[in-house]
């Protein structure tokens, strides 16, 4: 017995069990908490732990569930035609998730699985904005309380280079071919079927000129010659007549016209040269440079007034006539046979002057 006590107490001490050499604290000391698991609030799950000591619950907040894209490798998600990425409050590691980006198009997630490569292409970035492929759609990508918006924006009007034209606005295009000097005349017209379509409406000559200043110095201009398509003109009045054309789907060309061309014009069948009377319409007809003006309305037979200086005439009949660029008017206080009535005419009824005055009137009378 002795013996075998003595052994025990000649073990060195560097073999010794550390438990036996130091006053440990148990290990619940050390993480009193118990998960007991998760509650959601405002998309965001939060973990619930239990202090088995003191019998009080913490909750600490963990990741976002709207999307789901904590924990996701990938950067961009996209959802609702935004763009989202994960983040966190720096004091609290609150998690929430941000639309930092816009998307042009509602792409589902089976296509951009499929065809990847396509997605960069669709994102907007803030401050940016893009056109559908007609111009009818402007998608904008815009931050508002710290979060992106895209506001899709209809627009009435023809697109070209960023800039969206009006009805009949026209502008220039660059015309394919190495004459640098000869662009396209576009314009915005309205379609059968109501959609707004750039049209070529003829082409544009730029036309350089040198010019020597007093100090010998040199400057140049460019005057821009317009030919409307498929007619002529001769711009210089030089006797050398040009014609805008079509030469191929989208190119355009100055088709010159031999020297013995004489230039006409036609309205309702009737070809002239230089003026025509029409007495159906009461209008002298002016053949400039290929297009037909109004010159001149015809009152009678022996009567014209100009479109220049429009003014109220007294006619014979008691009507009073107004030679207006665009149409002849007849002001009539009675019918007359001259002309025909379309329609129903309306009554007009007569002015007996404002109630609130009449009122106004009486209670002062």
């Amino acid at each position: 017995m002795l013996l075998f006590i003595s052994i025990l107490l000649c073990i060195p001490s560097s073999l010794a069990l550390e438990d036996s050499i130091h006053d440990t604290k148990d290990t619940g000391d050390l993480y009193p908490m118990v998960w007991e698991g998760e509650i959601y609030k405002n998309f965001v799950a939060f973990n619930v732990y239990n202090n088995y000591k003191t019998g009080e619950d913490a909750i600490d907040p963990s990741y976002s569930t709207r999307f789901g894209i904590s924990g996701s490798p990938r950067l961009d998600h996209m959802y609702y035609g935004l763009y989202w990425e994960a983040t966190y409050r720096d004091e609290d590691h609150y998690p929430d998730e941000e639309a930092v980006a816009c998307a042009y198009n509602d792409l589902d997630e089976q296509l951009i699985f499929q065809k990847p490569e396509l997605v960069p292409q669709f994102r907007i970035e803030v401050g940016q904005s893009r056109m559908s492929g007609n111009g009818t759609v402007r998608v904008k990508c815009s931050k508002f309380g710290g979060n992106a918006r895209r506001v899709s924006e209809a627009l009435s009007g023809c697109y070209y280079n960023g800039t969206v034209y009006q009805i009949h606005e026209e502008w220039e295009e660059p015309n394919p071919g190495n004459d640098s000097s000869l662009w396209k005349k576009m314009g915005c017209q309205r379609s059968e079927n109501g959609y707004f379509e750039s049209k070529l409406v003829g082409c544009s000559n730029h036309e350089s000129h040198n010019y020597t200043n007093f100090d010998n110095s040199v400057e140049t201009s460019v005057q821009r010659v317009e030919y409307r398509l498929n007619k002529v003109r001769d711009p210089h009045l030089e006797g050398q007549y040009k014609k805008c054309v079509e030469s191929e789907p989208g190119v355009v060309k100055l088709e010159e016209v031999p020297d013995n061309y004489e230039q006409v014009c036609e309205v309702d069948n009737a070809v002239f040269k230089n003026f025509y009377d029409d007495e159906v319409k009461g209008i002298r007809w002016w053949c400039n440079d290929g297009r037909v003006r109004k010159d001149l309305c015809i009152i009678g037979k022996n009567h014209f007034d100009s479109v220049r200086l429009p003014h109220e005439r007294q006619l014979p009949n008691g009507c009073k006539f107004v030679c207006h660029p665009q149409t002849n008017i007849f002001k009539c206080d009675e019918a007359q046979n001259m002309f025909k009535i379309e329609g129903k005419p309306r009554k007009m009824r007569k002015y007996k002057g404002s109630r609130f005055g009449l009122r106004h009137f009486h209670h002062f009378g």
